[in-house]
């Protein structure tokens, strides 16, 4: 298996989780990931492509409206069963598989809101944890353009129509209290890597579209060195 990108912390692989699965059962310490949901979501988000040599790259047309691609799996349920033998997992979605996941005490609520007046879509997010410990409410303005943190709309245009911020995965991360790889299955546009790398923690993320892959390896080769303890 040959990296698609890989630095000293992060290494990134193309193609399908499902086929790898074997491949990463020793040695990863969280399962942390934003899977599709099975919902066939149709984004209205800021995006175009276009194809450099074997490249797929992204390229904005003045922020103005053009959809996202389709997420590839998103037009079937999703199965959390493949992954729950690793250990320590944490699930965004969690409500919409919920049937399928272990009950547990430990949700985390991402509250994208903020007291905001409501939109259209939902207030917060729910992330299906096993990390055993009691449940949380994390708060993280999170509406369209409106966003805080690394990524607000005028540092850093959104990569990816479910694109989460960085605050929260290292925040998901660090109350997961584990050591060791971080693995993300359904990489995207490379949060989750890049968060773990911010916090010192190798990872290993795949990703089975290959603009993605692109977008997360040129967003990591940007990525500033990792956050210092202070």
């Amino acid at each position: 298996m040959t990296p698609y990108y890989q630095d000293d912390y992060v290494t990134i692989y193309h193609g399908d989780c499902l086929e790898w699965l074997e491949s990463w059962q020793l040695g990863i310490g969280l399962v942390l990931t934003d899977p599709p949901y099975g919902i066939n979501y149709d984004s209205r988000h800021n995006s175009s492509w276009h194809q450099r040599g074997s490249k797929w790259m992204r390229k904005d047309r003045w922020r103005r409206p053009v959809n996202f691609p389709g997420i590839i799996g998103d037009d079937k349920p999703f199965d959390p069963s493949p992954w729950l033998p690793f250990g320590r997992c944490g699930f965004f979605g969690g409500n919409y598989c919920a049937d399928n996941l272990p009950p547990s005490r430990c949700w985390v609520v991402w509250d994208k809101n903020c007291d905001k007046t409501p939109s259209k879509q939902a207030d917060c997010e729910m992330v299906w944890t096993n990390f055993g410990k009691p449940a949380r409410v994390y708060r993280h303005l999170w509406r369209g353009i409106i966003r805080e943190g690394e990524e607000n709309i005028s540092r850093e245009p959104k990569q990816h129509p479910h694109q989460k911020p960085l605050a929260l995965l290292r925040f998901l991360i660090e109350y997961s209290e584990t050591t060791g790889l971080v693995l993300d299955p359904f990489a995207g546009s490379g949060s989750t890597l890049i968060a773990a790398k911010q916090l010192n923690r190798p990872s290993i993320g795949i990703e089975i579209d290959e603009r993605y892959c692109e977008i997360a390896a040129s967003r990591l080769t940007q990525e500033a060195l990792p956050l210092q303890a202070s």
